[in-house]
């Protein structure tokens, strides 16, 4: 018993010491002011807040969410028209009526309403010519895409028990059902299920590769999304501004938030003893030490983007393995060259690397901004692009501004929703890449959540966060 209490007083002299020497460093000699937490959060995106709003209020955790930018929601992103102040949704349009999603809404009072639709006609636009595409292929009719979809639904819905909400009991080698590896191609040719094309793209805009595997599509286009399109049960907040809940969730959790912060230091060296993390406000520069028993990463994972947490040899390895960057951007462009009720679609772009489609969102002179791109890109590069493209369609005569008026396009917002996405080969999904990629949920006690690790929707990663949570609060 005395060698018992001389070991743990003998363990915590040596915390102690090895935490005021940690306050002293970070701050370049000078200590640092200490907060306690049960759990630090980095990244306050969709699945972030969720899981600061569960632990504190649900589960009586303190907490603290740390999101670089100067708002929470992540992909929600919210312009205010200056002439009327309606709001303008510019990053997420709608929810999956999936799990609890609605319920999150409702434990802030925020009324609900079948998804807001604004029904337009799509013009193609050649960008070489900056004219208009009159042959392209008609679009199959709607009762043929519709009876597609269902077919796809009734085929992949066996395999939600291994991908929903998450991808904790996916198989592996020859256990993976045979279809979720074909070429994505030569499954929709196997079922026949090209008619469902129009409904994809509107899901997936340019994202969609018909060689990859099949079950990268079906993370992004699986049962819950089908459903909603097959039984119109997505759903938006009254009134149709996807900020609201975010912001509800700011006020709420208050101090327990930092913005325009950062993880500039961690400290993960005693496995099963926490963390300590020095957090910086990016706009101040004052740093703070966070003491945590858990840290859960709600950003995305990569090398990169997870340096100042001293990755070591097991997380690099994952993080390196067979994921891909892709560049998307939001955005809101104002201009009077694109008549109300119509969207706009640039096909077959003079530079291949990049594509983007406008689309009519309810408000007379501004539209929704969709850009993909092969290489990085910085937020003034895209948005040059798009002024450019625009440029050429005004030049050809197309679609001409208003009687009287000078043609005059600007990007009035715009957002970085870049991300991590699966790149694995088949063999690789065969030899265990979502087990490798799993093995790190507890690992040096952080934890993760967010779409690298389940289908990247905010219906899907809420529930998702639940599937964490009790693993990661197992022992505090």
């Amino acid at each position: 018993m005395a060698i018992s209490k001389s070991w743990a007083w003998s363990w915590s002299l040596i915390s102690f010491l090895n935490l005021a020497l940690f306050r002293v460093a970070a701050a370049g000699g000078h200590p640092l002011p200490i907060v306690h937490k049960d759990v630090v959060i980095l990244g306050g995106g969709a699945s972030g807040t969720y899981a600061a709003i569960r632990l504190r209020e649900d589960y009586g955790k303190s907490v603290l969410l740390v999101e670089m930018e100067a708002v929470l929601g992540g992909h929600v992103n919210t312009y205010i028209i200056p002439e009327t102040g309606e709001a303008f949704n510019y990053g997420v349009q709608s929810y999956i009526d999936y799990k609890g999603a609605k319920a999150f809404f409702q434990s802030f009072g925020i009324p609900l309403q079948p998804n807001v639709l604004f029904s337009s006609n799509t013009v193609l636009i050649d960008p070489s010519t900056g004219g208009i595409v009159t042959n392209a292929p008609a679009p199959p009719p709607l009762n043929e895409s519709i009876a597609a979809l269902q077919k796809y639904h009734d085929v992949i819905a066996p395999w939600d028990d291994i991908q929903l909400p998450g991808y904790w009991n996916f198989p592996r080698g020859n256990q993976i059902p045979a279809d979720l590896l074909l070429p994505f191609a030569d499954f929709v040719k196997k079922y026949g299920l090209e008619a469902m094309a129009p409904i994809l793209n509107i899901v997936s805009g340019q994202s969609i590769s018909t060689t990859d595997p099949t079950m990268f599509v079906v993370r992004n286009f699986g049962t819950p999304v089908v459903e909603g399109f097959l039984q119109n049960t997505f759903f938006d907040p009254v009134p149709f501004n996807n900020s609201l809940l975010y912001e509800a969730a700011g006020r709420l959790l208050g101090a327990d938030v930092a913005l325009t912060s950062t993880i500039v230091q961690a400290d993960r060296s005693n496995p099963g003893g926490g963390v300590r993390l020095v957090v910086e406000n990016l706009q101040t520069l004052a740093r703070t030490v966070v003491v945590a028993k858990r840290l859960l990463v709600a950003s995305p994972p990569s090398v990169e983007n997870l340096a100042s947490l001293g990755l070591d040899a097991q997380e690099k390895t994952v993080f390196r393995r067979s994921f891909t960057f892709l560049t998307v951007y939001t955005a809101t462009l104002k201009t009077n060259l694109i008549p109300e009720n119509t969207s706009v679609a640039f096909t077959g772009l003079i530079n291949s690397t990049y594509s983007f489609s406008l689309t009519w969102n309810g408000v007379l002179g501004y539209f929704w901004v969709i850009f993909f791109s092969e290489v990085l890109l910085s937020k003034a590069e895209t948005s040059q692009v798009i002024l450019t493209e625009m440029a050429a369609l005004s030049q050809s005569g197309a679609l001409p501004p208003p009687m009287g008026e000078t043609p005059n396009s600007e990007v009035v917002s715009i957002s970085n929703h870049s991300q991590v996405t699966w790149g694995p080969s088949v063999q690789q999904i065969k030899d265990g890449f979502v087990q490798d990629l799993y093995a790190l949920q507890g690992h040096r006690d952080t934890w993760y959540t967010g779409g690298l690790w389940c289908p990247d929707y905010s219906s899907n990663v809420w529930a998702f966060t639940d599937t964490v949570l009790p693993k990661l609060l197992r022992g505090i």
